[in-house]
């Protein structure tokens, strides 16, 4: 390991050193900065680690690609209205050259272009490493957004064929081995809340690095202390507000317009926080880190603030940011928090107050890492 790199004994892995101030910056951003100080050690560390932080959403989405096609095929969609849905994706989804987008090729093509980053740091040649990074940031925005697109589209078909009340059958599938794999270790029967939340605010920042949240798809966000809670503030998020937004770097439209049409919540439910306009994708993020804690510990691990469709005005005055709130004190979680959730705060707290039964072995699970 170098000065920048470590190894967390919590999520038995290596880990990206630094404050928090620190960890609101992209990796991209560090590598940039490594390469043009000399550092060549850190710089290849650095780009090493990039593929982490995409892995954890390349091969989430995976799952969710194939979890999500089954759940229309078992609630009765014909195999041959799925291959047309599949068909409409594919040619929605091409590649700014045109081409097919295949996400397998695409991914080696991103790991062959961080080895050339590698590769010309350990010469000490900043400007060719520069560029190599540059198209690999760039080949790993293009396979993250496509896999996002492909994952709304099947989100959006389930709804408009089974309505949104198939919204939470639907995470109910997609979500269990998410939460079993990375926030099962969020419970205060298990792991003391400091300890917790160390690791609770740094795999948010990774992730989102990973997601490639910003204006300008870097993975920079704004970070935020307060006396009894930290911020996170993407702007955009890379996946569900983006997805509102639109495409700024291709100059593609909201997905809710041509050529996509793809569907928000229409109806007030407990996981749209009884509002008409969030993104079915943004839901998953209010029952995987509210409501799905809530039942199993009595407390969110995260509050979450989604934008609302329509989300496309450019001004960055006026423009939505989404949001993510992490307590200092889980018990104190202001009670408005639960109420928009469709929950009750509790009395009591932990996993074992609440009679939560076990969940099936992360271990058993092909997602990346442990965190």
């Amino acid at each position: 390991m170098t000065a920048v790199m470590g190894f967390s004994e919590l999520l038995q892995r290596r880990v990206r050193l630094g404050d928090w101030e620190d960890q609101k910056i992209s990796t991209y951003r560090k590598i940039s900065e490594a390469l043009a100080d000399g550092r060549w050690d850190d710089a290849q560390e650095l780009a090493d680690y990039f593929i982490d932080e995409a892995a954890v959403c390349f091969f989430l989405y995976r799952q969710w690609r194939a979890d999500l096609r089954g759940f229309l095929a078992e609630e009765g969609t014909p195999e041959a209205e799925l291959v047309a849905v599949d068909q409409h994706i594919t040619e929605v989804t091409r590649l700014p050259n045109g081409e097919v987008f295949q996400p397998e090729a695409h991914w080696q093509a991103f790991k062959d272009l961080i080895g050339e980053v590698k590769a010309a740091a350990a010469a000490h040649d900043a400007a060719t490493a520069q560029a190599a990074m540059d198209k690999a940031k760039e080949t790993w925005r293009q396979t993250h957004d496509r896999d996002v697109d492909w994952t709304y589209a099947y989100m959006s078909e389930i709804a408009q064929r089974y309505t949104d009340d198939a919204i939470p059958r639907m995470y109910e599938r997609v979500l269990l081995p998410l939460f079993a794999w990375r926030y099962e270790k969020f419970d205060i029967d298990k792991h003391p809340w400091d300890e917790a939340l160390e690791t609770l605010m740094y795999v948010a920042c990774e992730a989102m690095r990973g997601h490639l949240v910003g204006p300008e798809r870097t993975g920079d966000m704004e970070l935020i202390e307060q006396a009894d809670r930290y911020i996170l503030r993407f702007d955009a998020c890379g996946s569900g507000q983006r997805t509102i937004r639109g495409d700024w770097v291709e100059n593609t439209p909201a997905r809710m317009e041509s050529p996509y049409n793809w569907r928000v919540a229409t109806e007030e439910r407990d996981w749209n926080h009884f509002t008409k306009g969030v993104c079915l994708y943004c839901a998953h993020c209010i029952i995987l880190m509210e409501q799905m804690p809530i039942d199993r510990f009595g407390y969110p691990v995260r509050v979450v603030d989604p934008p609302v469709y329509p989300d496309t005005d450019r001004d960055p005055a006026v423009r939505q940011k989404c949001q993510w709130i992490m307590f200092k004190d889980p018990t104190a979680v202001p009670e408005e928090y639960y109420t928009r959730a469709g929950r009750t705060k509790p009395s009591v707290f932990g996993s074992q107050a609440h009679g939560a039964v076990d969940l099936p072995d992360p271990t058993t699970f092909t997602l990346p890492g442990s965190g």
